[in-house]
């Protein structure tokens, strides 16, 4: 009841309709009310018949029409509260029953047609318990859609209003606001449905409840009975007297229609045989209780089940007559006229032989107590799958006031959300790559344009996937409330450091302070790159080993590009001569040996610079530049020395050139 009180009064949103049609537009912020009780409904039933009939002669007719549709709101919201406060009265003297009863006033054994009644009862229960469970599901579809109604309407008069607040002279203006006032009347209309089927489930479930706390009764009468059952003859002679007396009722009814051939009625001669086979029933199931002989019992149960079938096939004739009594088909060629009034009473009575004779068989066979085991499993799964895992509270502003409502989660809502995401995740995979596919094709973007766009377009499917998913299940997305606090923080800090990054590959593919194939040189790592990730990028080094560097710390830290404008790179190698070497020979000749080199680029020229004067040798330095593109450091500076060291050995009549060539 907490619940249905919370859901009404975050549906609050009137407590009057006087004035919204006459004067200017205006926001309806100051609405206040209790949509719980009576006064405040006929307050407003009040309102909206004074606002009807302010109404112009030349008014709008759908204005018109909303206005009657809201007064006629008013008043079914009005009398479910009479009906939801009377079902829960039921609910409560159902529930006092079960408290008080004590046991049977008389002691064992108890009739026969006790039991009888009370299992007719509790099959009645039964599907009443049915009819209202699904009446409950109708009502929480009907209560969702009056809310998307609602929202409708309203966003409706929100557009109107705005579009009447940009006129630019007071006839447009006018002519404006007048949708928007009809807006207003229909969202109230809904307002006043969602309350009243909110009603409506309240007192569904009282109903529920009720009928549940008499079946919990019956079944402790059920209970109490067990096996101290007997059928004396006397209520076998009551039972016979009162047939006969029918059976003689109907033959008389039966002799006078003959006299009128014209007013003839086939239920007569009918009545007469159920009454036949009503009569047979019971003496037969009085002469088993007596007969302990399988053979006897075998063949009363067969007796029994050819009583049924006949009984089955009564029962779907009059269900299909009545069934067409409405098409107007049966009944009008005058050839046979049937009183349909008689025959549903007549199929309340086969009705209930059809249930007292699935009783004396379930007898016989032993089987009254008990429940199949597929329908046991059956039941209980189907109690599992509706089960309410939980209750989620979805909070709303409507026209100014804060509206909460809940929606419980199922594991039928959970497994359909699953089957969504699942079917979402293969399509979303599939369209990612043929975004990356359809980008790449493009001759001037790079790959790494096209894989962040395929990640990008995942990542928003994905997003809006999950969105879709709850809104079709109807899961707010509060549901996720219930984790709690702490798990939200550890969660947020958990995943700093992950949004870091992401947002570090963004800046990085937008920015591009290097791309792919760079060489850098980061936290002493120094390799060419060789993808850039959302998270992190990977980085190559020259030994073949590969790092995965976070993509924060590529923008926070210091990073040296070797490669960033081209990808050209200067290198020097070392070398040392002895004393007494001629100097400008040995500049031209390392000259030489780096313009014989193809690796070695003109544009920057090589140079040769004179370093220093060591201890036992001249020391030279040669300074070149190579595309990175093309070659590596290393294996270029290895083969200049290789061609330093030949020229060396063929120059030695010259006398230079010839110890100690270092790479530095």
């Amino acid at each position: 009841m907490i619940h249905h009180l919370k859901y009404l009064a975050a549906a609050c949103l009137l407590a009057g309709c006087s004035g919204i049609l006459a004067g200017p537009l205006v926001a309806q912020d100051a609405l206040t009310g209790d949509f719980s009780k009576p006064a405040e409904i006929e307050k407003r039933l009040a309102a909206a018949r004074a606002d009807l009939q302010n109404l112009p002669a030349d008014a709008d007719p759908a204005l018109r029409e909303r206005c009657q549709q809201l007064e006629a709101a008013c008043q079914f919201h009005l009398a479910a509260v009479r009906i939801t406060a009377a079902a829960q009265g039921e609910q409560e003297k159902a529930v006092q029953a079960v408290v008080s009863w004590h046991g049977f006033p008389t002691p064992p054994p108890y009739s026969l047609l006790l039991l009888d009644e009370i299992r007719e009862r509790l099959a009645t229960l039964a599907d009443a318990q049915r009819a209202a469970e699904v009446q409950l599901r109708i009502d929480t579809t009907d209560i969702e859609g009056a809310r998307d109604k609602l929202d409708d309407h309203q966003q409706a008069e929100r557009r109107c209003m705005e579009t009447a607040a940009s006129a630019s002279d007071p006839a447009a203006r006018q002519s404006a606001e007048l949708p928007a006032k009809s807006e207003q009347v229909a969202s109230r209309i809904f307002a006043e449905q969602v309350a009243r089927f909110t009603l409506r489930l309240a007192a569904q479930r009282a109903e529920l409840q009720m009928i549940q706390a008499k079946s919990q009764l019956a079944q402790l009468h059920l209970k109490t009975i067990g096996t101290h059952t007997a059928f004396p003859k006397k209520d076998l002679d009551d039972i016979l007297q009162r047939i006969a007396r029918d059976r003689a009722e109907a033959v008389a009814a039966l002799v006078a229609a003959s006299h009128n051939p014209q007013s003839s009625n086939p239920l007569l001669s009918w009545r007469i045989e159920f009454l036949d086979l009503e009569k047979t029933f019971w003496n037969t199931r009085f002469a088993a209780l007596d007969q302990a002989d399988a053979a006897t019992a075998k063949s009363t149960l067969a007796t029994f089940k050819q009583l049924k079938v006949r009984v089955d096939d009564w029962v779907e004739a009059a269900q299909l007559r009545l069934a067409g009594e409405s098409t107007g088909v049966i009944g009008i060629s005058g050839a046979v006229e049937i009183d349909f009034v008689q025959m549903r009473a007549g199929l309340q009575q086969v009705c209930q032989m059809q249930r007292r004779i699935g009783f004396a068989i379930a007898d016989l066979e032993g089987t009254h107590r008990g429940t199949p085991v597929l329908d046991r499993i059956s039941a209980a799964l189907g109690s599992f799958w509706n089960a309410e895992l939980y209750l989620a509270e979805e909070t709303e502003i409507i026209d100014g006031k804060k509206s909460s409502t809940y929606r419980a989660v199922t594991p039928a809502k959970l497994a359909r959300l699953a089957l969504i995401l699942t079917v979402g995740w293969v399509t979303l995979r599939f369209l990612s790559r043929r975004v990356r596919t359809i980008v790449s094709r493009k001759s001037n973007i790079p790959q790494t344009t096209a894989d962040l766009a395929a990640k990008c377009a995942f990542g928003t499917g994905l997003t809006l996937l999950v969105i879709y998913g709850l809104n079709t299940v109807h899961i707010p997305f509060t549901v996720f409330a219930f984790l709690g606090g702490a798990l939200a923080i550890g969660v947020g800090f958990g995943t700093q450091t992950l949004l870091k990054n992401f947002i570090s590959g963004i800046i990085l593919v937008f920015e591009r302070p290097f791309k792919v194939g760079d060489v850098v040189e980061v936290d002493g790592i120094t390799g060419r790159i060789k993808s850039i990730g959302l998270r992190a990028s990977i980085v190559r080094h020259f030994d073949g080993i590969d790092s995965i560097i976070p993509n924060s710390a590529l923008l926070e830290n210091r990073v040296a590009n070797w490669t960033f404008a081209d990808s050209l790179l200067r290198h020097s190698i070392t070398i040392g001569v002895a004393y007494g070497s001629p100097t400008r020979d040995v500049a031209h000749t390392l000259l030489a040996v780096a313009a014989a080199h193809g690796l070695v680029v003109d544009d920057p020229a090589p140079a040769v610079h004179f370093e220093n004067i060591g201890d036992n040798t001249l020391l030279f330095r040669l300074m070149f530049w190579f595309d990175s593109a093309k070659t590596q450091r290393d294996p270029l500076a290895s083969d200049l020395l290789f061609m330093i060291e030949k020229n060396t050995h063929r120059s030695q009549h010259r006398h230079y050139l010839t110890v100690n060539t270092t790479v530095l």
